[in-house]
């Protein structure tokens, strides 16, 4: 099984600190709680941590998908620029 210090690695950089000290501050509460609690809340951490990771990875592909579309739209200003040159 992975620690937790592999598994926040793994995580997006710019949402790391913020699950870490989320951990932290979880790890405090766990000593007064029961074990059925303790299992429910680590149970919603990890759906979290797991909606998190999906959302990262719909943006980067959002963003991927952004760069393309600009790619493909300073090619088609080149091509008209190259238009505009002949046609003066």
């Amino acid at each position: 099984m992975k620690t937790l210090e592999e598994i926040i690695k793994e995580l997006p950089e710019n949402i790391r600190l913020p699950i870490y000290e989320a951990f932290q501050v979880f790890q405090k509460d766990i000593v007064h709680r029961d074990l059925s609690e303790i299992k429910e809340e680590i149970k919603k951490v990890w759906e979290a941590i797991n909606s998190l990771t999906e959302a990262q990875v719909r943006t980067e592909e959002r963003v991927n998908e952004l760069a393309e579309a600009q790619k493909k739209t300073e090619e088609r200003m080149n091509e008209l620029v190259e238009v505009q040159k002949k046609t003066e």
